[in-house]
């Protein structure tokens, strides 16, 4: 068990790093705070997965150039099959790199590999030592009790979170009468009916949309797209109502 729970710390550690690099990142390019993660918590559980099976598989490569390209090709490989996964369990692709130059089927592009495949040699030949040493020194009481914690909270969030954005498609396939309403209402300043139509969409449907502007619908896309208007313009309008 020791070392499901080490596992446990590092892909959690790993996330967490993740999530503060997608956040600074997003938060940058949109001049405002951007939570990026897809769970409510500070973590993007992608990165610590790709963390872990950098680990796992990729340890025993001491070339440089060949570590870089096994964490090119196996980054890529996890990033692609997320956004395939997502889209079949959500009808819905989270992020959209179509626009981007040298990209497959929008999912992966070449830049983004080479820039994942470079903090995998950052995490492999610098940062998961001194992190392996560090966890070492941790009494393994502590160490169990504090996997067994983040477990259940990260549980807990997953359970959430999915059985929130199951509502996604149904929301969007029902939406387009109240969608137009709330439109027109919030374009003319009528407050009340704003705020009805509004938070008839749950808060983690309406934080998703912010954290990914790119989040795309297979089946409603153009109601996807009214949604995002309604939400935009409904936090343009309280920042004047302040």
């Amino acid at each position: 068990m020791a070392i499901i729970e080490t596992y446990f710390l590092w892909f959690f550690f790993y996330s967490v790093i993740g999530w503060i690099y997608e956040t600074i990142l997003c938060s940058v390019a949109q001049k405002r705070f951007i939570n990026r993660g897809f769970f409510n918590g500070p973590y993007c559980p992608i990165y610590g997965f790709g963390a872990l099976l950098n680990i796992l598989l990729l340890s025993e490569i001491k070339n440089l150039f060949l570590l870089f390209l096994a964490a090119f090709l196996l980054t890529t490989i996890l990033e692609y099959v997320s956004s395939w996964g997502l889209e079949k369990l959500f009808h819905a692709r989270w992020w959209d790199y179509s626009n981007k130059k040298v990209n497959l089927n929008g999912r992966v592009f070449l830049l983004g590999a080479i820039v994942f495949a470079l903090l995998s040699l950052l995490q492999m030949k610098l940062l998961h030592p001194l992190i392996a040493s560090y966890t070492a020194m941790i009494p393994e009481t502590i160490r169990s009790f504090g996997a067994l914690c983040l477990f259940t909270l990260l549980l807990i969030d997953v359970v959430y979170t999915l059985t929130k954005l199951t509502e996604l498609e149904h929301v969007l396939r029902d939406a387009s009468l109240f969608l137009d309403n709330a439109l027109h209402s919030v374009k003319t300043l009528l407050h009340e009916k704003v705020e009805s139509r509004y938070h008839k969409i749950n808060s983690q449907i309406r934080r998703m949309i912010i954290s990914f502007p790119r989040l795309k619908s297979i089946h409603y896309n153009e109601r996807l797209k009214m949604l995002k208007e309604l939400i935009k313009l409904k936090r343009e309008k309280d920042k004047k109502d302040k």
